[in-house]
């Protein structure tokens, strides 16, 4: 399919709509979809929602959320929004995302109206042009590269979202148990500016910050999501929005996982524009447990 017809429906996805009783608002099924609902179009699509019931000049600052049960793909998602508070510069929403009258996910999200204070950011790491790397996809197919059925599937023709890996991995190299901090350039669509404004942008955002996070976890210990023996889940996720993004450019992914034990993992990550701008910071916990102790 067509970048820009992917690009589009994506989109259209995250895009909720109201669905009768005030605060509610309903996200759509993913076309073609079957099994579990990824969770990263859970936190888009109740990201999507709380935006509508706050002022523009108030983007979104963070966002802490909790999967409770899997979604399917067989169902829409209501998304009810509370108000709990609409300050004078912060403005704080809940959100409860339920599936056939069981609830499967909730988020807290902040809404700032920026204000003037003192400013600093982590410096971008020094890194090749996305200009001038391989996508993901074309390094797996050209070196068979080790990789899950997860990381296979992200990185197929039918996502709208491109990867281009940072390293060595750009000559074939793949380094067993690495712990180093891993760094990929991600874009959504063929490269043209999407035409949102801050709400969608950072609900897509949202929607790309579930995707390479917890497989950081799995590379010490050389595993895969998704490959045989051990089970994948997102526990929580936490976003941190700095600054204005366009996610129709490439953003750098720079994550790290200094912790995992007891069946579950710690990631973290960092986005930046091309520009060198921090525009994100994300935080998770996921399952990774061994299958024998399901």
């Amino acid at each position: 399919m067509d970048i820009q017809m992917l690009t589009a429906g994506l989109i259209r996805l995250l895009d909720v709509e109201p669905a009768g009783e005030a605060g509610h608002f309903l996200g759509h099924r993913k076309p073609g979809g079957v099994g579990r609902v990824y969770g990263g179009q859970v936190v888009g699509q109740a990201l999507a929602a709380a935006a509508k019931t706050v002022a523009e000049d108030r983007p979104v600052h963070s966002l802490h959320c909790y999967f409770m049960r899997p979604g399917s793909e067989d169902y829409p998602i209501d998304y009810h929004v509370e108000a709990d508070m609409d300050g004078r510069a912060f403005s704080n929403r809940r959100i409860v995302a339920r599936q056939q009258g069981k609830a499967i996910f909730n988020m807290i999200a902040s809404f700032h109206r920026p204000e003037r204070g003192p400013a600093h950011q982590s410096d971008v790491p020094p890194v090749a042009d996305p200009d001038g790397l391989k996508d993901l996809g074309d390094l797996i197919r050209e070196f068979d590269l080790p990789a899950g059925p997860v990381l296979r599937w992200i990185a197929g023709s039918s996502s709208p979202v491109r990867f281009r890996p940072v390293g060595a991995i750009q000559s074939g190299i793949v380094v067993p148990n690495d712990r180093e901090p891993q760094m990929c350039w991600m874009r959504v669509g063929g490269g043209d500016p999407l035409g949102l404004g801050q709400p969608m942008q950072r609900a897509m955002l949202g929607f790309i910050s579930d995707m390479l996070l917890l497989a950081t976890a799995y590379r010490p210990h050389g595993l895969h999501i998704g490959s045989a023996g051990v089970t994948s889940a997102s526990i929580d996720h936490s976003v941190w929005f700095h600054d204005d993004v366009e996610c129709g450019d490439w953003l750098l992914y720079v994550t790290d996982s200094p912790w995992a034990a007891h069946g579950r993992g710690f990631a973290r990550g960092h986005f930046y524009a091309r520009d060198g701008r921090l525009v994100a910071s994300v935080a998770q916990e996921g399952l990774i447990r061994f299958r024998d102790s399901d």
